[in-house]
Protein backbone atom coordinates (compact mmCIF):
# COMPACT_ATOMS: atom_id res chain seq x y z
CA UNK A 1 0.00 0.00 0.00
CA UNK A 2 1.25 3.54 -0.93
CA UNK A 3 -0.89 6.88 -1.08
CA UNK A 4 -1.22 8.41 -3.96
CA UNK A 5 0.98 11.12 -5.33
CA UNK A 6 -1.18 14.14 -4.36
CA UNK A 7 -2.03 12.21 -0.81
CA UNK A 8 1.08 12.56 0.06
CA UNK A 9 2.06 16.48 -1.48
CA UNK A 10 -1.46 17.26 0.66
CA UNK A 11 0.35 15.54 3.64
CA UNK A 12 3.09 17.36 3.84
CA UNK A 13 1.58 20.53 2.69
CA UNK A 14 -0.23 20.31 5.88
CA UNK A 15 2.09 20.08 8.12
CA UNK A 16 4.05 23.13 6.88
CA UNK A 17 0.76 25.32 6.93
CA UNK A 18 0.18 24.15 10.18
CA UNK A 19 3.50 24.82 11.44
CA UNK A 20 3.44 28.38 9.94
CA UNK A 21 -0.17 28.92 11.50
CA UNK A 22 0.98 27.37 14.92
CA UNK A 23 4.35 30.44 14.79
CA UNK A 24 1.90 33.10 13.30
CA UNK A 25 -0.74 32.68 15.94
CA UNK A 26 1.87 32.70 18.58
CA UNK A 27 3.81 35.53 17.40
CA UNK A 28 0.35 37.33 17.47
CA UNK A 29 -0.56 35.79 20.68
CA UNK A 30 2.38 37.03 22.24
CA UNK A 31 3.16 39.91 20.76
CA UNK A 32 6.71 39.11 18.64
CA UNK A 33 6.09 41.40 15.99
CA UNK A 34 3.32 43.62 14.84
CA UNK A 35 -0.21 42.86 14.22
CA UNK A 36 0.42 41.82 10.65
CA UNK A 37 0.89 38.32 12.24
CA UNK A 38 -2.56 38.02 13.01
CA UNK A 39 -3.14 38.73 9.11
CA UNK A 40 -0.77 36.07 7.95
CA UNK A 41 -2.39 33.73 10.58
CA UNK A 42 -5.86 34.29 8.52
CA UNK A 43 -4.57 33.81 4.95
CA UNK A 44 -3.24 30.40 5.95
CA UNK A 45 -6.35 29.58 7.71
CA UNK A 46 -7.94 29.92 4.49
CA UNK A 47 -5.28 27.76 2.36
CA UNK A 48 -5.62 25.37 4.95
CA UNK A 49 -9.39 25.17 4.53
CA UNK A 50 -9.29 24.70 0.66
CA UNK A 51 -6.10 22.16 0.97
CA UNK A 52 -7.99 20.20 3.79
CA UNK A 53 -11.20 20.10 1.56
CA UNK A 54 -8.55 18.90 -1.21
CA UNK A 55 -7.22 16.19 1.24
CA UNK A 56 -10.78 14.82 2.22
CA UNK A 57 -11.87 15.19 -1.64
CA UNK A 58 -8.99 12.88 -2.35
CA UNK A 59 -8.86 10.42 0.50
CA UNK A 60 -12.73 10.21 -0.46
CA UNK A 61 -11.86 9.34 -4.38
CA UNK A 62 -8.78 7.38 -3.95
CA UNK A 63 -9.37 5.62 -0.42
CA UNK A 64 -5.99 4.16 1.45
CA UNK A 65 -6.70 0.41 2.72
CA UNK A 66 -3.74 -0.26 4.85
CA UNK A 67 -1.92 -3.49 4.66
CA UNK A 68 -2.07 -4.69 8.61
CA UNK A 69 -0.71 -7.72 8.55
CA UNK A 70 2.67 -7.26 10.68
CA UNK A 71 0.26 -5.06 13.08
CA UNK A 72 -1.17 -5.67 16.09
CA UNK A 73 -5.42 -5.04 16.60
CA UNK A 74 -4.51 -2.48 19.11
CA UNK A 75 -2.04 -0.51 16.79
CA UNK A 76 -4.77 -0.84 14.20
CA UNK A 77 -7.38 0.60 16.08
CA UNK A 78 -5.09 3.48 17.43
CA UNK A 79 -3.86 4.77 14.27
CA UNK A 80 -7.85 4.70 13.13
CA UNK A 81 -9.01 6.89 16.03
CA UNK A 82 -5.97 8.76 16.02
CA UNK A 83 -6.06 9.48 12.29
CA UNK A 84 -9.87 9.93 12.32
CA UNK A 85 -9.66 12.40 15.76
CA UNK A 86 -6.65 14.51 13.56
CA UNK A 87 -9.41 15.33 10.73
CA UNK A 88 -12.23 15.81 12.70
CA UNK A 89 -10.13 18.24 14.90
CA UNK A 90 -8.75 20.08 11.90
CA UNK A 91 -12.02 20.33 10.33
CA UNK A 92 -13.62 21.73 14.00
CA UNK A 93 -10.54 23.92 14.34
CA UNK A 94 -10.65 25.79 11.06
CA UNK A 95 -14.48 26.35 11.44
CA UNK A 96 -13.66 28.07 14.76
CA UNK A 97 -11.13 29.82 13.72
CA UNK A 98 -13.23 31.19 10.76
CA UNK A 99 -15.55 32.74 12.79
CA UNK A 100 -13.37 33.94 15.70
CA UNK A 101 -11.61 35.63 12.74
CA UNK A 102 -14.81 37.53 11.51
CA UNK A 103 -15.18 38.59 15.07
CA UNK A 104 -12.40 40.92 14.51
CA UNK A 105 -12.50 44.40 13.53
CA UNK A 106 -10.94 44.18 10.14
CA UNK A 107 -10.60 40.26 9.24
CA UNK A 108 -8.69 39.61 6.16
CA UNK A 109 -11.18 36.96 4.89
CA UNK A 110 -12.73 35.97 1.86
CA UNK A 111 -16.16 35.65 2.95
CA UNK A 112 -16.19 36.40 6.46
CA UNK A 113 -19.22 35.30 8.95
CA UNK A 114 -21.87 38.56 10.52
CA UNK A 115 -19.95 39.60 12.95
CA UNK A 116 -22.50 40.37 15.11
CA UNK A 117 -22.76 36.79 15.76
CA UNK A 118 -18.71 36.34 15.71
CA UNK A 119 -18.81 38.76 18.43
CA UNK A 120 -21.93 37.27 20.39
CA UNK A 121 -21.60 34.47 23.08
CA UNK A 122 -21.95 31.81 20.87
CA UNK A 123 -18.72 33.50 18.80
CA UNK A 124 -16.47 34.00 21.78
CA UNK A 125 -17.74 29.91 22.94
CA UNK A 126 -16.42 29.06 19.69
CA UNK A 127 -12.56 31.31 20.16
CA UNK A 128 -12.52 29.57 22.99
CA UNK A 129 -13.33 26.01 21.45
CA UNK A 130 -10.27 27.19 19.21
CA UNK A 131 -8.11 27.46 21.69
CA UNK A 132 -8.63 24.46 23.20
CA UNK A 133 -8.83 22.44 19.84
CA UNK A 134 -5.07 23.29 19.35
CA UNK A 135 -4.14 21.79 22.79
CA UNK A 136 -6.22 18.25 21.39
CA UNK A 137 -4.52 18.67 17.83
CA UNK A 138 -1.22 19.16 19.41
CA UNK A 139 -1.76 15.66 21.01
CA UNK A 140 -3.46 13.98 18.04
CA UNK A 141 0.03 15.06 16.35
CA UNK A 142 2.23 14.08 19.12
CA UNK A 143 0.63 10.45 19.20
CA UNK A 144 0.61 10.43 15.05
CA UNK A 145 4.32 11.27 15.25
CA UNK A 146 5.29 8.65 17.78
CA UNK A 147 3.56 6.36 16.15
CA UNK A 148 5.79 7.47 12.67
CA UNK A 149 8.71 7.21 14.66
CA UNK A 150 8.05 4.17 16.17
CA UNK A 151 7.65 2.37 12.77
CA UNK A 152 10.93 4.16 11.50
CA UNK A 153 13.24 3.14 14.36
CA UNK A 154 11.41 0.56 16.91
CA UNK A 155 9.91 -2.06 13.75
CA UNK A 156 11.44 -0.53 10.70
CA UNK A 157 8.52 -1.21 8.67
CA UNK A 158 7.02 -0.10 5.71
CA UNK A 159 4.25 2.33 6.95
CA UNK A 160 6.31 5.47 7.22
CA UNK A 161 7.70 5.21 3.65
CA UNK A 162 4.54 5.18 2.57
CA UNK A 163 3.88 8.90 3.06
CA UNK A 164 7.37 9.98 2.57
CA UNK A 165 7.74 12.50 0.01
CA UNK A 166 10.15 10.87 -2.42
CA UNK A 167 7.96 9.50 -5.54
CA UNK A 168 8.75 6.16 -6.94
CA UNK A 169 7.08 4.33 -9.55
CA UNK A 170 4.36 1.93 -8.44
Amino acid sequence: MRYSRAQIVYHWLTVAVLAFMVLSGLAYNYDWIDTGSIRFHQLLGQIFIVLLAARLITRLIYPVTPDHADHTAFEVIAARIVHGGLYLCMIAYVFTGYIAASGLRDPMLLAPVNQAFARSDAGEWLLEAHFTLKWILLALFTLHFAGALKHLLWQQNKPISNMTPTFRKE
